[in-house]
C-alpha cells in the first residue's frame, strides 16, 4: 500500500510540475503581444542599482554638488504637486549621484535665472541643457542623456500646416529656450511672443495669443494629456533635433567626467531604459516592424519545440523513475525496519538513564540543601567579624587615642633628649598600630561591600599641595629631591571625587615611594587624557624583582625587601578604591632603576564595583 501510493504522488508531482511548466511558457509566449501590460508591470524603482563606478573622486564625493534646472520644463524637469523636483533629468542625475557616490542638492528655479547662472558660472550642474554652439562656449556639455524634437503646434482649423506657413505669424516661444535661440538665430524678422512659464504659453496659444507655438514635441504632448486642453495639435515634421545634456562649468572636466562615467553606467545597467519608459514610454507609438514580427515568431516556435522535447523526455524519464523510485521504497523500508528495532533498544536504554537522572537529582538536592546551610552559617560567621571589627574599633581606638595623645604632651614638657626620644618612639609606634587598625577595617568594609564615600567638586591643585607640603618635610630629611610635576590643565581642573579616598590613594603610593627610597628623587604628578586624569610617583628607589611585579597589588603581600615595614594592605586598598572611581591602576619598574606607580580617575565619575 505504501508503495503504491507513493507511486500516485510521483506520478501528481509530474503531472503538477507539467502543468505549472505549460501555465509559464503559455504566459510568456503571451508577454511580447501586449507591450501595454509590460509596460504597466515594469518596476520603475531604481534605487537599488549595483555601483559599477571604477574611478575615485573623494574630494566631489565629501562635497554637496549644487544641481540646478528649470521649475516648469515637464515632462524633463519640474517641481511636483508636494513641491519637490521630479521629472526625466531629476530622475537621471539622482540616478548618477547614487552610482557615483555622490551628494547633491536639486534645486529648480525659473530658466531665466539657470541662463544667468550658466552666462555666469557660478553653478556645479545643470540637469538639463540643449547643447547648442553658443552655449559649449560657456559651458561644458555631457554626452547627451535624450535626443529632442522640436515642433510646431497650433489651434486646430488653423491654416498653418507645416514647418514653411509661421514664417509671417506671430510665434510663441518659451524665454532663453532652445526655441527661442533656434528661431532667433533662424528667422529674425518673424515676431516672437515669448513666456517666462511653459504652462502660460500653451494655454495662451489655446485661448488665441499667436498663431503657432515652437517647443519641444514631448513637452508639448504631455501638456496636452495632463491638462483640458483639445484644440491644440502639433503640424508638419521636427524642425529641429537637439541633443539635450547636463552641463558643467567651462574647463570642470572632473565633474564633467564622473557625469559622463555615471550616465554610461546607468545606460549599461538598464536604469536608463527604465526611467526613460516611465516619462516617455506613453508619448511614443511603435512603428510596424517585420524584425518585431520575427521575434514574435520565435517566442512561439522555440517555446513550442522545447515543450515537445520536454513531453518525450518526460514520458522516457517517467518509467525509469518509476523503477527507482520503486527500489528506493524498498530500501526505505528496510531501513525502516531497521530504525524501529534501533528506537525499542534505545526506548529501553532510555528508562534506565531516567532512574539514574532521578538519584543524580536527589543527590543535587541534597547538596543544595548544604549549600544553603552553609551560605547562611558564613553570613552569620560575617556578621560576627563586622560586629568583632566595629568593636575592636571602638576599644582600641579609645586608648590609643588617649596613648597618642599623653605621649605629644610628654615630648612638650619632657626636659630630658632620653624620654623626649621614648615618648616619640610610642607615639610612632601608637600612630602605625591606628593605620593598621584602619587598613584592617577598610579591608573588611571592602570585603562586605559597605566602604562609605563622600563625593564633592574640588579643585585637582589643592589636592597635590597638600601632599606636597606633608611630604616635603620628610623627603628633605632623607635627602630625596622631591618634585611636583603637573600640568595647568590637569591642576585647574574641577574634579568631582571623594577627596579623603583620592588622598588616601596617593598617601599610600607617595609612603611606599619615600619608604624604599635611600636618595635621589620621587615625582608626584598628574596629566588630563580626554576622559580621565593620570596620576603618578616616580621614585629612584629599590625597585620591584620582575617576578613581584603582578602580585603587588595582593592582600598581604611585601616585594623585594619583607624588612621594610608595613602590613602588605596599602597597595590592595588603593586598588579597590580606584576600581570603585572607575579607574585603573598600575606599576612600572625596574630593579635598582626605580618604580612608577601611576593610576586613572574618570573625568565623569561613574562608580563601579569594588575588588573583593
Amino acid at each position: 500500500m505504501t508503495l503504491l501510493r507513493k507511486l500516485k504522488n510521483l506520478k501528481l508531482n509530474y503531472t503538477l510540475l507539467l502543468r505549472f511548466f505549460v501555465i509559464f511558457v503559455s504566459l510568456w509566449l503571451l508577454a511580447p503581444a501586449f507591450p501595454e501590460c509590460n509596460a504597466q508591470a515594469v518596476d520603475f524603482s531604481y534605487d537599488e542599482n549595483p555601483d559599477f563606478s571604477t574611478l575615485s573622486y573623494p574630494e566631489w564625493q565629501d562635497s554637496v554638488i549644487h544641481v540646478i534646472g528649470d521649475h516648469n520644463y515637464a515632462p524633463y524637469e519640474f517641481l511636483n504637486e508636494k513641491g519637490e523636483p521630479d521629472g526625466f533629468t531629476v530622475a537621471i542625475i539622482k540616478a548618477v549621484a547614487k552610482v557615483m557616490k555622490l551628494n547633491i542638492q536639486i534645486e529648480l528655479i525659473p530658466w531665466g535665472e539657470v541662463r544667468t547662472s550658466v552666462d555666469q558660472g557660478t553653478f556645479d550642474v545643470v540637469s538639463g541643457m540643449y547643447q547648442t554652439q553658443q552655449r559649449d562656449a560657456i559651458a561644458d556639455f555631457s554626452i547627451p542623456h535624450f535626443i529632442s524634437s522640436y515642433s510646431f503646434f497650433v489651434r486646430k482649423g488653423t491654416k498653418i500646416k507645416n514647418n514653411e506657413d509661421f514664417q509671417d505669424k506671430v510665434v510663441l516661444v518659451q524665454e532663453g529656450d532652445l526655441g527661442h535661440d533656434y528661431m532667433i538665430e533662424r528667422y529674425p524678422e518673424t515676431r516672437l511672443i515669448t513666456f517666462t512659464d511653459f504652462g502660460d504659453l500653451f494655454l495662451a496659444l489655446s485661448e488665441g495669443i499667436g498663431d503657432c507655438s515652437f517647443h519641444s514635441r514631448l513637452q508639448g504632448l504631455r501638456f496636452l494629456s495632463s491638462n483640458e486642453v483639445s484644440n491644440v495639435e502639433d503640424v508638419g515634421k521636427a524642425a529641429i533635433q537637439q541633443k539635450y545634456c547636463m552641463a558643467v562649468a567651462e574647463g570642470n572636466t572632473q565633474l564633467l567626467a564622473i557625469l559622463n562615467e555615471g550616465l554610461s553606467i546607468i545606460k549599461t545597467n538598464g536604469t536608463y531604459d527604465r526611467i526613460y519608459q516611465e516619462w516617455f514610454g506613453i508619448y511614443e507609438n511603435t512603428p510596424f516592424s517585420w524584425r518585431r514580427v520575427m521575434m514574435l515568431t520565435m517566442w512561439i516556435v522555440v517555446p513550442l519545440v522545447l515543450l515537445g522535447l520536454i513531453f518525450f523526455y518526460w514520458s522516457w524519464s517517467l518509467k525509469k523513475q518509476v523503477r527507482k523510485s520503486t527500489a528506493d521504497l524498498q530500501e526505505e523500508l528496510k531501513r525502516s525496519q531497521t530504525f524501529q528495532h534501533e528506537l525499542e533498544v534505545s526506548q529501553s536504554k532510555l528508562e534506565n538513564q531516567n532512574i539514574q537522572l532521578q538519584q543524580h537529582n536527589a543527590r543535587i538536592a541534597s547538596m543544595n540543601d548544604e549549600l544553603k546551610a552553609a551560605k547562611l552559617k558564613a553570613e552569620k560567621n560575617d556578621n560576627l567579624k563586622t560586629a568583632f571589627l566595629a568593636n575592636m574599633s571602638h576599644e582600641i581606638r579609645t586608648p590609643m587615642n588617649s596613648i597618642i595623645g599623653f605621649c605629644e604632651l610628654l615630648e612638650i614638657e619632657a626636659q630630658e633628649p632620653n624620654v623626649q626620644k621614648y615618648t616619640g618612639i610610642i607615639s610612632n609606634s601608637a600612630q602605625r598600630l591606628m593605620r593598621l587598625l584602619d587598613d584592617i577595617i577598610d579591608i573588611s568594609k571592602i570585603e562586605s561591600g559597605v566602604i562609605g564615600f563622600s563625593f564633592s567638586q574640588m579643585m585637582v591643585k589643592n589636592i597635590l599641595i597638600e601632599l606636597y607640603e606633608h611630604y616635603k618635610v620628610e623627603t628633605d630629611n632623607k635627602g630625596i629631591d622631591f618634585v611636583r610635576q603637573a600640568e595647568d590643565v590637569c591642576e585647574d581642573f574641577l574634579l568631582t571625587t571623594d577627596p579623603s579616598r583620592l588622598m588616601q590613594v596617593l598617601n599610600n603610593l607617595l609612603s611606599n615611594a619615600i619608604k624604599h627610597t635611600d636618595s635621589g628623587t620621587i615625582i608626584m604628578g598628574c596629566s588630563k587624557q580626554p576622559d580621565h586624569l593620570k596620576f603618578w610617583v616616580t621614585d629612584t628607589g629599590r625597585g620591584i624583582p620582575k617576578e613581584d611585579l603582578p602580585h603587588v597589588f595582593d592582600r598581604f603581600y611585601q616585594a623585594g625587601n619583607h624588612h621594610a615595614g608595613g602590613t602588605g594592605l596599602g597597595l590592595a586598598i588603593a586598588r579597590s578604591i580606584v576600581e570603585y572611581f572607575g579607574g585603573k591602576i598600575g606599576v612600572e619598574s625596574r630593579e635598582n632603576k626605580g618604580s612608577t606607580f601611576w593610576f586613572t580617575h574618570p573625568l565623569s565619575l561613574q562608580a563601579g564595583k569594588l575588588h573583593g
